[in-house]
């Protein structure tokens, strides 16, 4: 299951801003995304509530016989 860690890279390192449960010598595999997870939870729920607004606006359009 897919985990989201924050991590600051400093001297050519990547090192976790909170300890994670991992065996030794786990092998993962890591996706950088610049955005910070609030900013990453902002845009998701801006999309969300616009996807909302338009599915309301076209059902309150539709006219039932």
């Amino acid at each position: 299951m897919p985990k989201v860690v924050e991590a600051i890279y400093e001297d050519g390192i990547l090192k976790l801003t909170k300890p994670i449960n991992l065996p030794k010598n786990k092998k993962i595999l890591i996706c950088i995304e610049e955005k910070s997870f609030a900013e990453l939870i902002n845009e998701i729920e801006l999309e969300a509530k616009e996807d909302v607004d338009k599915t309301l606006e076209e059902v309150r359009r539709k006219k039932y016989d």
